[in-house]
């Protein structure tokens, strides 16, 4: 890991959103969207080999790290979209290539979906199925009750009080024991940018509980289909044989034009962090495969 980044802050929709840029400004453009409850010094260990020949852009989303808190637009996915959709065009991005994360990727991929001319490839981590749809696919909910029990965790989560804990060591001890595939030192620098300490509290997540509220429109299958309908550019995704979301089966992945699948024997969800080196290989070589000769911002 090397070459800290440079952070900005970019206002959107009277929101602060948190930037942390590497590279060069004229280089071709490839956006990190990280995951829930993450953020974007998740990607230290990557960006500065792809700003070798990239500018590389990773925003906090809302709710996360330096980023503000949502308000009552709350966290489902057109929001997450809508942000990153505005952090591009305040950016001046006029095209550019996305990896993203689990829920970053999910995220990433609506705006590829959204905007065929301007994202020229898509890379992707366990993004495609979220829990929300293996859950729904498994024990299907009418929507009525669905839309109920988020209404209540919602309001549950208003008067939930936010959890502290007394050192920086026993929230690295609580990432550890939910990631103990990851490397102790990457998990001590992810809980450093992940955490504030609060005088006479103790340390807790910068991001905001409700982040895990999923909004049940999110859970819709018909409208990830169409998303992938209208994904045009080159795809690259990511799994792992011991992460949390399975491979999508064949007639949703035919949806999508042009997509190869990297699989990782022994990979979590986290692989990325497991793999660096592997992983930020197969980025690079994509990206160089599907960017470098592409006009960008």
């Amino acid at each position: 890991m090397s070459a800290s980044p440079t952070c900005l802050t970019v206002a959107v929709a009277g929101r602060r959103i948190h930037v942390a840029t590497w590279g060069q400004p004229n280089a071709p453009v490839v956006m990190l969207i990280h995951g829930m409850r993450d953020h974007c010094r998740s990607w230290d260990w990557i960006a500065p080999v792809l700003a070798e020949h990239y500018r590389v852009i990773a925003p906090d989303l809302r709710g996360h790290g330096e980023s503000d808190w949502a308000g009552s637009d709350g966290y489902a996915l057109p929001g997450y979209v809508a942000d990153i959709a505005d952090v591009a065009q305040a950016l001046g991005l006029d095209r550019y290539a996305i990896v993203g994360h689990s829920l970053g990727g999910a995220i990433g991929l609506r705006v590829t979906a959204a905007f065929p001319d301007r994202v020229v490839a898509f890379a992707g981590v366990e993004c495609i199925e979220l829990p929300i749809h293996r859950d729904e696919a498994r024990e299907p909910t009418p929507y009525p009750q669905r839309l109920r029990q988020w209404l209540e965790r919602r309001q549950a989560a208003a008067i939930h009080s936010i959890r502290h804990y007394p050192t920086l060591e026993d929230a690295c001890a609580r990432m550890q024991r939910e990631q103990p595939d990851i490397p102790a030192a990457t998990v001590r620098h992810l809980v450093e940018h992940a955490t504030v300490c609060d005088a006479g509290l103790g340390w807790r997540w910068k991001f905001d509980p409700r982040v895990r509220l999923r909004a049940p429109e999110d859970q819709r299958a018909s409208d990830l289909d169409e998303v992938l309908d209208a994904v045009t550019c080159p795809v690259l995704l990511f799994y792992g044989d011991a992460g949390w979301i399975p491979v999508p089966g064949a007639p949703r992945l035919s949806r999508l034009g042009q997509y190869r699948i990297s699989h990782y024997p022994g990979g979590g969800h986290w692989l990325h962090h497991q793999f660096t080196g592997r992983f930020t290989a197969e980025v690079l070589a994509f990206l160089d495969a599907n960017c470098r000769t592409t006009d960008h911002a």
